[in-house]
C-alpha cells in the first residue's frame, strides 16, 4: 500500500495514481437479495465497445519488426499494452488479452517461429504462440507474485539468434532507474520455463537494460547494465565485468553487428552536468566486447545541463541499431528534450549527422497530430528483413523510414482536411474524462493528459485539438457546457504531474479561449478536476462552483470573472482532497462535496445550503474512507452512489472497505451494494436512473492489475455483471453517459483512449 506517516491510505493529487488493491471481489447481499459475484459473471454483450481517439499520444517503450515480414511491426506501450500493425505502422490492433501488466519494457520476436513472442514486462514474462491473439503469464522459475510490488520486472529479453529456444530476460526497470537485482535469467525451452544464472555475479542492485548474444557464437553474450557491461562466454553460466576503455559504466543498450559479429557497439548515458566533460553516447568493441573505444566523432550531440535540472535536458544515447549489411552504419537515438532525435554514422562512428529534422518548413518529418513535442525517442528497430526500414518509438510518437532515414512518415494517426484528424488503432493516451455534449447528440470534449482538449462532433470518428488562449494546452481536466448558451464552455487545464492549472472560458465552442479562474481572479493555483454549474442562475451571470487540489471549494457568480473560497467551516485536511461535487439542478443553495482521506481527517460527503458558510457532515457514522466519486440520480438528488477504494488506516486500526454504497435518504444513511477495492467511478443512466455504471482501476505498482474493467447493474445496484465485450483495456479511470444520445456511455482507459458503447435501455 501507499503509505502516509504510519497510516496507509490510497491518496493522491494525480490523476494516474490509484492505489492498486485487495483482489478478492466480494458482493453485499442486501434485503435478502443475493447479489452476482464478477467472477461468475460471463461477458456479457448488453454494451458492445468501440475504440475512438486521435492516436498516438503516450510513451512508445519498446518496438519490434518481425523478422520475416518487412511490413509487420510491433509495439509495446508504458501503460497501454501490445499493438500489431501488419501494414508499416499504418494500421494497428491492439492484442492484449491475457496481459496483466501493460508496460511492455521490451519485446522478443522467435526468429524460427514468429508466432512465438515474448514481452518484458514490470510483471514479469508474457509469452503467445499466436503473435498476441492469447498472452500466458510465465512465473515457472520466477520468485511468486507479488500483492504489493513486483517480484521480477523484466526489463529486457532477447532470443539466442543461434539457438532459438534459449532465450535471456534481465530484471530492472530501465525507465525509472529502478528494479534491479542483478539476476539474469535463462531459458531453454522458448521461454516456458527459466532459471536464475546470475545470482552473485553481479551487483545485487544492477538494473539490466539490455542483453546480446554474439550472432555466430551463443557461447559469447553481454549485458548492459548502470553498473557496467558484464560477459559471459560459457553461455551465461559465468557472468565477468568488461569495461575496459568505457568512460561512464551507466550502460543502455547493445548492439552485435550481424555482418562482422566480432563487433559491438552500446549506448552510454552520461552522468555529467554543469562544466563536467560529457561523458556518455556511442562506444565500440572490435573483440566481442572484451574492450571498448568512443565513437563519438564530429555531430555526436553533447550538451550538459545543470545540476538539479531534469535528466531530460542533457544529451542522452539511448537506442541503438547496425545495419545487417555493414558494421559501420549504426543508428543511434537522443532521448532528451533539447536535441531529441535520430543520428546515423556510414564510418563506423567516426562521424555522425541528424538524420530526422522536425521543422515544419525544412523538417524531413511527417508529425501528423503531436507536433508540439519532439521525437524524445525511447525505442528503435531496424527491419532484419528490410535493413533500409528503420522504425522509431517517442514519448508520443511512432515513426517509420524506409530509405534509410531520408524522410520519416509519421505511424500513429491520419490527418484529415480541415485540420481534422482520426486514430489508425495505437491508442496510447491516458484520458482524464469525456464530457458528452449536453446540446448535440453526437458531440464531446475528451480531456486528455499531455494533449489537452479535443473536439469530436461526430461520435469520436473525427477531432480536432482545442487550445488556443490556454496557458496549460498540454491538459486538460474537465469541461462544463452551458446548455443554454452550448458555445459558452469552461474548461480546467493544468500540469498534470504536479499540482497547478486554472480555468479558462471559451465564447465560441472552443476556438479560443481566455483564462478566467487563477490567482489573479480569486482561485488558488491548483487542479480543478470538479466544475459545476447553477442552471438556475441569470444567463449572464452565471454561478459557477469548483474544486481545488490542495486548497478546497470556490464560487464564482459572475462567469467565472472572480472566484471566493467557500470552504466555510469544512475540515482543513480533508478539504484539501476534494474528490467529487453536486449542485441540486432544483435547489442550487444545496451543494455536495465529497472529501477524501480517512474520517479522523475530516473525510466524507458535507453539505452545504448556505452557499458554503456552513456545511454539514452526511455520513456521520464513517462507514468509508478514500472516496473516490461521488454522483446524484438526474431525477431524484436524495439518491446519492460513492465510489470508494479499500483502505487501511493503521492509527485507529480501522480497515474501510471499497466498494459502491448507496443512500436513498440524501447522505443520512448508506449500505454498500458493490464491495471491491478497485473502484475508480460510478455513473447513473439519465433514462433509466436504476441503471449503473461502475468502473475499476488499478494503478500497476505490483505483478498482476487487479482491474476487471466496467461493472453494470440494471436494479439500482443489488446485482451487477461485467459488461468488456471489446474492451483491450479493463484499466477504467471515468465513466461518463450521454444525457441527449439515448445509447452512448463513455469510458476513459488508462492507456488505451477512450471507448464508446451503445446500451440498451
Amino acid at each position: 500500500m501507499v503509505s502516509k506517516g504510519i497510516r496507509t491510505i490510497a491518496v493522491t493529487f494525480l490523476s494516474f495514481a490509484f492505489i492498486y488493491g485487495f483482489r478478492g471481489v466480494t458482493f453485499a447481499t442486501d434485503n435478502n437479495h443475493s447479489v452476482l459475484t464478477a467472477a461468475a459473471a460471463p461477458n456479457g454483450a448488453d454494451i458492445a465497445w468501440r475504440s475512438v481517439g486521435p492516436g498516438g499520444g503516450g510513451w512508445i517503450e519498446s518496438i519490434a519488426w518481425d523478422p520475416n515480414g518487412a511490413h509487420t511491426l510491433y509495439v509495446g506501450c508504458d501503460v497501454g499494452g501490445f499493438y500489431i500493425s501488419k501494414d508499416d505502422g499504418r494500421h494497428y490492433e491492439r492484442r492484449n488479452t491475457g496481459l496483466k501488466n501493460y508496460f511492455i519494457q521490451d519485446i522478443a520476436v522467435d526468429p524460427n517461429n514468429t508466432h512465438i513472442i515474448l514481452l518484458a514486462t514490470e510483471g514479469g514474462v508474457y509469452r503467445t504462440t499466436d503473435r498476441g491473439k492469447h498472452w500466458t503469464s510465465i512465473r515457472n522459475g520466477f520468485p511468486p507474485i507479488q500483492r504489493y510490488s513486483f517480484s521480477a520486472p523484466i526489463g529486457c529479453i532477447q532470443f539466442d539468434p543461434v539457438h532459438p529456444n534459449i532465450a535471456f530476460a534481465g530484471v530492472g526497470r530501465p525507465r525509472w532507474g529502478k528494479g534491479g537485482a542483478g539476476e539474469i535469467y535463462r531459458s531453454t525451452d522458448t521461454g516456458l520455463t527459466w532459471r536464475d544464472i546470475s545470482t552473485g555475479q553481479l551487483p545485487g542492485d544492477a538494473i539490466v537494460s539490455d542483453i546480446a548474444v554474439k550472432p555466430n557464437d551463443s557461447r559469447i553474450i553481454l549485458a548492459a547494465t548502470d553498473h557496467g557491461v558484464f560477459r559471459s562466454v560459457d553461455g551465461g553460466n559465468r557472468w565477468t565485468p568488461s569495461d575496459k576503455g568505457l568512460d561512464n559504466i551507466d550502460c543502455q543498450r547493445l548492439a552485435f553487428s550481424p555482418s562482422s559479429p566480432d563487433v559491438v557497439y552500446i549506448t552510454v548515458d552520461t552522468t555529467a552536468r554543469d562544466n563536467q566533460p560529457w561523458n556518455g553516447g556511442v562506444y565500440r568493441s572490435d573483440n566481442a566486447g572484451e574492450t571498448w573505444k568512443p565513437v563519438n566523432g564530429h555531430g555526436m550531440h553533447e550538451q550538459v545541463g545543470k545540476s538539479g535540472d531534469s535528466p531530460y535536458l542533457t544529451d542522452s544515447m539511448m537506442a541503438l541499431a547496425v545495419d545487417p549489411r555493414n558494421a559501420n552504419i549504426v543508428y543511434a537515438a537522443d532521448h532528451d528534450w533539447i536535441n531529441a532525435g535520430v543520428l546515423k554514422t556510414t564510418n563506423g562512428g567516426a562521424s555522425w549527422r541528424e538524420i530526422t529534422n522536425s521543422s515544419k518548413n525544412t523538417g524531413n518529418m511527417q508529425y501528423g497530430l503531436i507536433d508540439f513535442w519532439g521525437p524524445s525517442v525511447e525505442c528503435m528497430a531496424l527491419s532484419p528483413a528490410d535493413p533500409n526500414r528503420v522504425a522509431i518509438g517517442t514519448s508520443g510518437h511512432v515513426f517509420v523510414t524506409k530509405n534509410g532515414g531520408l524522410t520519416w512518415d509519421q505511424r500513429y494517426c491520419e490527418m484529415l482536411p480541415g485540420g481534422r484528424f482520426t486514430g489508425t488503432g495505437l491508442e496510447t493516451t491516458c484520458p482524464n474524462t469525456v464530457i458528452p455534449s449536453d446540446s448535440y447528440p453526437h458531440k464531446a470534449f475528451y480531456c486528455y493528459a499531455d494533449i489537452g482538449l479535443l473536439i469530436s462532433d461526430d461520435d469520436g470518428k473525427s477531432f480536432e485539438r482545442s487550445y488556443k488562449g490556454m496557458k496549460y494546452a498540454g491538459n486538460c481536466f474537465t469541461v462544463l457546457e452551458d446548455p443554454s448558451r452550448p458555445s459558452t464552455l469552461w474548461a480546467a487545464t493544468g500540469w498534470w504531474d504536479h499540482n497547478a492549472g486554472d480555468i479558462c472560458m471559451s465564447v465560441d465552442g472552443g476556438a479560443t479561449w481566455r483564462v478566467v479562474g487563477d490567482p489573479n481572479t480569486g482561485l488558488p493555483d491548483g487542479q480543478t478536476r470538479y466544475l459545476v454549474l447553477d442552471r438556475r442562475s441569470p444567463v449572464n451571470r452565471r454561478t459557477l462552483v469548483a474544486t481545488c487540489e490542495g486548497h478546497g471549494i470556490y464560487e464564482s457568480k459572475d462567469g467565472g470573472v472572480s472566484w471566493k473560497c467557500i470552504n466555510g467551516n469544512l475540515p482543513a485536511e480533508a478539504c484539501r482532497m476534494p474528490r467529487g461535487l453536486l449542485i441540486n439542478p432544483s435547489n442550487s443553495n444545496r451543494i455536495l462535496i465529497a472529501l477524501g482521506g480517512f474520517p479522523e481527517d475530516g473525510s466524507g460527503v458535507y453539505e452545504t445550503t448556505d452557499n458554503g458558510v456552513t456545511w454539514s457532515k452526511l455520513n456521520i457514522r464513517n462507514e468509508f474512507a478514500d472516496i473516490r466519486c461521488i454522483t446524484a440520480s438526474p431525477r431524484n438528488f436524495s439518491s446519492l452512489y460513492i465510489g470508494c477504494q479499500e483502505s487501511y488506516d493503521q492509527t485507529s486500526k480501522t480497515d474501510y472497505p471499497g466498494g459502491v454504497f448507496k443512500s436513498t435518504d440524501g447522505g443520512e444513511s448508506w449500505r454498500l451494494t458493490l464491495s471491491d477495492d478497485t473502484i475508480s467511478s460510478v455513473a447513473i443512466d439519465p433514462q433509466n436512473p436504476q441503471t449503473i455504471f461502475a468502473a475499476t482501476n488499478d494503478f500497476p505498482y505490483h505483478d498482476d492489475y487487479a482491474a476487471y474493467g466496467l461493472l453494470i447493474s440494471k436494479d439500482g445496484g443489488s446485482t451487477w455483471k461485467k459488461e468488456n465485450h471489446g474492451l483491450s483495456l479493463l484499466d477504467v479511470n471515468n465513466i461518463a453517459v450521454s444525457s441527449v444520445a439515448p445509447y452512448l456511455l463513455y469510458v476513459s482507459t488508462q492507456g488505451n483512449g477512450v471507448f464508446i458503447g451503445g446500451t440498451q435501455r
